[in-house]
């Protein structure tokens, strides 16, 4: 059993499942919003319900952080495996409790706030997991291989989306969704149940000597030495996740309101648009080991950056053909910044404080600058009626990605540790 855990592709198991069960959780939750809400505030009238409900949804900027301080310090200090154990089965315990939640006929006020102290859970043991996962899986293998890994590493991400895609659309095509919702979530946490034991015969160490132990107390110090690389950090995973937003969430709401398709068209173009992000990004993680991660970043940020005023005017009236190519460059973009995103982000902290670093920088940067982006869009639209001004807020963050991936490509060239 011991020479199996050792192989790369065990590594890669173990590290890929959780992190298809982390994103397979976190867009269970989305895709059932529109069904839950009646269950939990069944008093409320339709859209204040479904209000409510999404405002579950930003309680990850807060959980998210702290989190990430917690099993960073727990993956730097007592290594890797400790801390994704945890995250994984706090994860599973959480699941299987939402799995049991009572609806508001059954506890009144109670069952909203059980609901929502789970969501807060969630979140929490959720961002040590996508990171951790990465740094688990790279640090455990060759340097040359790391961008295609990086690359099928994200498309797990899209794999956990499409499979709690296809569960709500299975639950709702037999009209069992009322109550089968719950059973999703018990999925979810048999899953997760099994990657623990998996993980529980990991390899206690993952690279060579001790990792420097560090006290709680000194995170703070830790982060602001590492102060710049943070910026850098949350600067592109909040664009990666703008991208993301853009192209699978904002538009498609907002097509329909200058174009001459229905909002049942976009969400069909959905399932297909995944698709394309899934077998799109070992393509891309490929090409960044062939001409370096920080060009096919660089130029993947410049060409949201020009192209982002244009390519939204060009959606006024377009018809479903042009759409579909528009909504296409949106993946493709969001696919080249992603893949090797995570090969990139560990060459620029040491080990011993790699865990905390990314964590909290990949927290702050995928809640605080991405989370928002769909929000801050459609409201830049509704005061400007200009369409245009919906691209201003992710255009902000590809410039802003760009002065990044430009500084990194520099110190690059000149193989310089930041």
């Amino acid at each position: 059993m011991s020479a199996i855990i050792k192989t790369p592709a065990f590594r890669m198991w173990s590290a890929c499942l959780g992190n298809l069960f982390e994103h397979y959780d976190a867009a269970l939750f989305g895709f059932l919003s529109c069904f839950l809400a009646p269950l939990f505030f069944p008093e409320k009238e339709p859209i204040t319900a479904l209000i409510l409900v999404y405002a579950m949804i930003p309680l990850g900027m807060i959980a998210r952080p702290i989190g990430a301080l917690v099993f960073g310090y727990i993956g730097d200090r007592y290594g890797r495996g400790q801390a994704l154990f945890l995250t994984l089965a706090g994860m599973a315990f959480v699941s299987g409790s939402l799995a049991i939640c009572p609806s508001f006929a059954k506890a009144s006020m109670i069952a909203p706030i059980v609901f929502c102290v789970g969501r807060i859970l969630q979140n929490f043991f959720a961002a040590g997991e996508t990171i951790g996962g990465a740094i688990y899986l790279l640090e455990s293998t060759e340097e040359k291989s790391h961008d295609l890994l990086s690359s099928l590493y994200n498309a797990t991400t899209i794999g956990g989306i499409l499979l709690a895609s296809f569960g709500v659309a299975i639950l709702v095509s037999f009209g069992v969704i009322g109550d089968g919702w719950r059973y999703l979530y018990l999925v979810g946490c048999v899953t997760a149940l099994f990657g623990c034991a998996i993980r529980k015969k990991r390899s206690p160490v993952l690279q060579e000597g001790r990792l420097r132990k560090s006290q709680l107390a000194d995170q703070m110090k830790i982060l602001w030495t590492y102060r710049k690389v943070l910026v850098w950090i949350a600067v592109s995973s909040g664009f990666s996740y703008a991208n993301y937003s853009v192209s699978l969430v904002l538009l498609n709401g907002f097509i329909p309101l200058v174009a001459k398709v229905s909002t049942a068209q976009m969400m069909g173009l959905n399932t297909a648009l995944l698709v394309l992000d899934f077998c799109a990004l070992p393509f891309f993680g490929w090409l960044a080991s062939r001409i370096s991660r920080e060009k096919v970043m660089l130029i993947a940020s410049l060409f949201a950056a020009i192209g982002a005023i244009p390519l939204f005017l060009l959606l006024d009236g377009a018809g479903l053909t042009v759409i579909v190519a528009i909504r296409t460059l949106f993946v493709l973009i969001g696919v080249a910044f992603t893949a090797p995103f995570h090969a990139w982000a560990q060459q620029l902290v040491l080990p011993a404080h790699r865990y905390t670093v990314i964590s909290f920088g990949y927290a702050l940067g995928s809640q605080i600058l991405g989370g928002p982006t769909a929000l801050i869009s459609l409201w830049l639209f509704k005061k400007t009626n200009q369409i245009s001004s919906v691209s201003w807020y992710w255009m902000a963050l590809a410039i802003a990605s760009s002065a990044v991936m430009s500084s990194a490509f520099v110190i690059r060239r000149r193989s310089v540790l930041v």
